[in-house]
């Protein structure tokens, strides 16, 4: 859904500029057209509804922003203005919207829009600003290197604006209120940042290294505390404080609304080919990490000092299906309602298992953005490359170091922080059973015997094996991988008892 709007965005950028229209009108009527379009996104009851009322939102967008230059003198003497209100826009927006999210629902995003872009079309319609017109200049090509470095910066940007909020909100569970407080430290930064002064390529290039050592950081937290987030970022809004004024304004001209609808659309196409590229990265590790932790699930099961009948209601909590929208608190909530189903004296050992098991989840989730934030680190640092200035090179060296000493100190440093991973054992090497005594637990550890003889005598492990005795969709995926079925009474117990 975003990537449409930054696509739709990019492209009606590039036909705004030339529409025959006074930028009051464009203001005002692009603001309408936003309101309409975010009445339509709030009260939407289908995804294709959705996405054709945030394109027609785009739309609007492009015309609003153009005419807005205009108004403010954006190339002139609201400079100042037009820079500080675009920075602190574009990284506010996932504050803001956890705010409304968590207050009231994801609908009120869009909603609160409304009387928002009503205002500003009154306010544009009813402006008495002097309207500078520039004069006429002949199409001059950009400079290539600050503009590819735009495009990558815009990129890389996608890492600390988009898929961190989604990591704390979908991957931790964080609410969308403590996601938002987490996340308004980079607005923050990021105008505080912006009224440093200096040449523009050492502004430029000091900023994208600050903006790649933030979010190359981010790819290596210890653990689910929106806490370890706050230095990345402020590293983070602080570069990009310094380098998007420094490109866009500076090193490329923004002094027409022509001129600024051309950048515009340029930082938006590398926001949504950043998307298009990323997105389906994280998702797909995501699943991954989704499926790895029912496997973990069912070893904390099979090895937990537990009554076997105990193990039967913990089994559902662990290894069932978690919802890949929001896996950690589909956990927190089957683990919750499995605990009252275990006794007291068994209360401290199903605690451990369950902290063990949400740790495994939360390792498995981080594991799953670190390469999307990797890559957008990477994006980065190849912004400064390309804006990297021939002459006082000294606080580039500078902003390197400082990169380099968070982001390499979070990597270090993750290891001893990160909690002990599970590790899937060898079926076909000994292991120590769990031992829970009686007749039960005599009874469940030659099951467990059974199991791993079956398990490698098949290629798998034994809790893929478990898991498909248990789960339809698991039975599938195995007989796919090891061209057998678990359940079938030949398979099993002819992989027992070896024949």
């Amino acid at each position: 859904m975003l990537g449409s709007y930054t696509l739709v965005l990019a492209v009606a950028l590039a036909f705004a500029a030339h529409v025959r229209a006074s930028p009051r009108a464009l203001a005002a009527g692009g603001s309408l057209v936003i309101a309409a379009a975010s009445l339509a996104c709030g009260i939407a009851g289908s995804l294709g509804l959705l996405l054709a009322a945030r394109s027609l939102q785009a739309a609007g967008a492009a015309a609003l922003l153009v005419g807005a230059f205009a108004l403010v003198d954006g190339g002139g003497a609201g400079r100042r203005a037009w820079t500080a209100a675009a920075i602190f826009g574009f990284a506010a927006g996932p504050v803001l919207g956890g705010v409304l999210t968590q207050a009231i629902d994801w609908r009120a995003i869009f909603l609160a829009q409304v009387p928002v872009a009503i205002a500003a079309a009154v306010a544009a319609w009813r402006s008495r600003a002097v309207i500078r017109e520039p004069a006429p200049t002949p199409a001059a090509s950009w400079p290539a290197g600050p503009a590819v470095a735009l495009a990558l910066l815009s990129a890389a940007l996608v890492g600390v604006l988009f898929l961190l909020v989604l990591m704390l909100v979908t991957g931790w569970s964080v609410s969308p209120l403590a996601a938002a407080a987490a996340v308004s430290v980079l607005p923050l930064a990021a105008l505080a940042a912006s009224r440093v002064r200096g040449p523009a390529r050492v502004r430029a290039s000091a900023g994208a290294v600050l903006v790649g050592g933030g979010v190359l950081a981010l790819a290596s937290l210890p653990n689910a505390s929106p806490w370890w987030t706050v230095v990345p970022q402020l590293m983070a809004g602080a570069g990009m404080g310094l380098a998007l004024p420094a490109l866009a304004g500076e090193l490329l001209p923004e002094r027409t609304p022509s001129q600024a609808a051309r950048l515009l659309s340029l930082r938006h196409a590398g926001i949504t080919v950043a998307l298009a590229l990323l997105a389906p990265v994280a998702a797909a590790q995501l699943d991954d990490a989704v499926a790895d932790t029912r496997e973990q699930g069912a070893a904390l099961v099979l090895d937990a000092r537990l009554p076997p009948l105990d193990k039967l209601s913990l089994a559902a909590a662990l290894v069932g299906d978690l919802d890949p929208v929001d896996p950690r608190g589909e956990l927190q909530r089957s683990l919750a309602g499995a605990r009252a189903g275990v006794d007291g004296d068994d209360r401290a050992a199903y605690a451990a298992l369950a902290e063990r098991a949400d740790d495994a989840l939360v390792a498995g989730v981080q594991d799953a953005f670190e390469p999307a934030l990797a890559i957008c680190g990477a994006l980065a640092l190849l912004a400064a490359a390309a804006a990297f200035p021939r002459e006082r090179r000294g606080p580039v060296a500078a902003a390197a170091v400082a990169a380099l000493a968070l982001a390499g100190g979070a990597r270090l440093a993750q290891p001893a922080l990160t909690p002990e991973p599970i590790r899937i054992a060898d079926p076909c090497q000994p292991r120590a059973l769990p031992g829970s005594g009686g007749l039960e637990g005599a009874l469940q550890d030659t099951a467990l015997i059974a199991l791993d003889r079956a398990a490698c005598r098949f290629g798998s492990s034994r809790e893929e094996l478990a898991l498909a005795l248990v789960d339809d969709a698991a039975r599938d995926d195995f007989e796919r991988e090891y061209g057998v079925d678990p359940r079938s009474a030949g398979g099993l117990l002819g992989a027992i008892l070896g024949l």
